[in-house]
């Protein structure tokens, strides 16, 4: 709080300088008459003049226009007044990276001070946007420092040694680190340090991509680098984990999840998509054939032995996911719980394991918590189908529709039905009708009958003739159902349409999402001995012939 009032009261000081100073050299009979001699001689308005003969007598004043440019940036209040200064100074031939005492650059002053316009005018004059002040800061830095996204990523685009800034070169570690721009969230930016890990290649029009920045740790080492740090996430780990489309879309993060996907996150993935298709054939014929013998612990033909066989696979499989989401539990802590399919993994296989003693002591319980398992294992199959072009939107909108829209449908819903429910539960008592239809005797069933409707989009007892109810109530019925099955639900199927229109025309972007994560998963929960994925297969870079035809395939 202190530094924040003390800057204020700087720029607040340095205003009240420049104000003073511009009182001293323009406010004055010489000053008007020189005004209207530049207007002569230039043949300009007095605007223009007046600029004109301020900049020379500021000039006259510090020194030189180097000097000059550096005080405008630095001391005149307004941007829109420094802007003015400054185009007329560097028309005169200022140089946009002259330098102070401390080595400061106009372009540190503009970008210290927020001036987009500014900023980017002296960029346009080919002002050296890679000059370290006498502390070793960058305009750059400066940047990072003020948050400000707009001003950093117009730097980046006019700094050509950025992938040398980001990335370690085995002696020390980077200048700056990507993984603390992803973690500021500022989006513009990190677009311009990607596009940089894409450059021409020869006089071909082939393309070299690099991926030590996307691929490396916290410090920017390469894998391959001794003093690289395994446990330190990859950027293109957190990307995916984020689950951000835009990112993940780059050209630049696209081709290290094609070259990784190709490489061995598919194969992985496809061994686990049998594995699971064949727990799930498995738990299918077994729990058929478990619920239709009279004791399931009896096996005494061959349609039993072969059901015991796949109760054996079943449980098997079950064990093993248990332990490879215990692995993932153990390495991402809270982080584990915040991907919906880790729970229903570890869900699942934790409630077939349970199955195994409720069977063995002939329990009941042992069909409910069958079917939860059952339904959990199957629902499993999401998983699988997000990454595959044929499938994966459907997986999307059906998510996008859990997440979003029906639960604010739920909510609506509910108002509505408790609303309702309430006025019809009292309208009964005042008729005596409570007892009229058992499934209206209680409120609760009342809110079941309710949830019925919407369902079944019909009535569900008889509200009218000889067993129906009294017309307050009945006039209540009514307006229950038309509000269910003609109001909800239309703009409910209005609201599912527009979901399925965003996310078809979303939906490569999603599916790179989905692999993207697919293949940081392959690299994070990685449980063999040796070295990783990531280390074992890392490449610093990649030619590409044709850019497009590789990322269209």
């Amino acid at each position: 709080a202190e530094t924040s009032v003390k800057s204020k009261v700087d720029i607040a000081n340095k205003t009240a300088s420049a104000f003073s100073l511009g009182l001293e050299l323009g406010d004055d009979d010489s000053f008007k008459r020189e005004v209207a001699k530049k207007t002569q001689e230039l043949l300009v308005g007095m605007q223009e003049a007046e600029i004109e003969v301020f900049i020379d007598r500021l000039i006259t004043r510090v020194g030189d226009k180097d000097k000059a440019l550096l005080y405008v940036v630095s001391e005149i209040g307004t941007e829109s007044r420094v802007q003015v200064l400054v185009n007329t100074l560097l028309h005169r031939g200022a140089n946009p990276s002259a330098r102070n005492s401390n080595l400061q650059t106009p372009l540190h002053f503009a970008v210290m001070r927020n001036f987009r316009g500014v900023t980017s005018k002296l960029l346009e004059n080919d002002a050296l946007p890679y000059a370290f002040d006498s502390t070793g800061k960058l305009p750059y830095a400066i940047a990072l420092e003020n948050g400000n996204d707009d001003i950093a990523a117009m730097l980046v685009d006019s700094m050509h040694v950025m992938r040398k800034l980001y990335a370690s070169d085995g002696h020390k570690d980077s200048e700056l680190s990507f993984h603390s721009l992803l973690e500021r969230n500022l989006q513009k930016t990190t677009i311009s340090v990607l596009d940089c890990m894409i450059d021409p290649y020869g006089d071909s029009g082939h393309m070299r991509v690099y991926y030590q920045i996307l691929d490396g740790d916290d410090k920017g080492r390469a894998p391959n680098d001794p003093k690289f740090n395994n446990n330190s996430k990859s950027p293109m780990q957190i990307i995916a984990k984020r689950g951000d489309k835009t990112l993940a879309y780059h050209d630049a993060v696209r081709l290290l999840i094609r070259r990784k996907w190709k490489e061995y996150a598919r194969l992985r993935f496809q061994l686990n998509s049998f594995l699971y298709l064949l727990t799930l054939l498995s738990l299918t014929f077994s729990a058929i054939a478990a619920a239709l013998t009279p004791d399931p612990m009896v096996y005494d033909n061959g349609l039993q032995y072969t059901r015991g066989v796949f109760e054996v696979i079943s449980l098997v499989m079950a064990i093993l996911t248990f332990v490879s989401e215990m692995n993932q539990l153990r390495k991402h802590k809270t982080e584990y719980f915040h991907d919906a399919f880790n729970i229903m993994d570890m869900s699942s296989s934790v409630l077939l394991i349970a199955l195994l003693p409720l069977r063995l002591t002939n329990r009941r319980e042992q069909w409910h918590v069958f079917a939860f398992a059952y339904l959990f294992w199957t629902l499993r199959i999401f998983k699988f189908a997000s990454v595959f072009r044929q499938t994966g939107a459907y997986v999307q909108i059906l998510w996008r529709i859990l997440v979003n829209d029906f639960f604010q449908f739920a909510v609506l819903f509910i108002i509505i039905l408790l609303a309702f429910s309430g006025a019809f539960f009292l309208s009964l008592r005042g008729d005596d009708g409570l007892y009229l239809h058992n499934e209206t005797s209680t409120f609760w069933g009342i809110l079941f009958v309710g949830v019925r409707i919407l369902t079944e989009a019909q009535p569900v007892v008889q509200y009218t003739g000889p067993e129906g109810y009294s017309p307050i109530s009945c006039i209540l019925m009514v307006c229950f159902i038309f509000t269910c099955c003609v109001l909800l639900l239309t703009i409910f199927i209005a609201q599912l349409s527009d979901t399925y229109q965003n996310v078809q025309n979303d939906a490569q972007r999603g599916l790179e999402v989905s692999r993207a994560w697919i293949v940081a998963k392959v690299e994070l929960n990685y449980i063999y001995i040796g070295k990783s994925y990531r280390v074992n297969r890392y490449i610093p870079s990649e030619d590409i012939m044709d850019l497009q035809e590789v990322l269209d395939k």
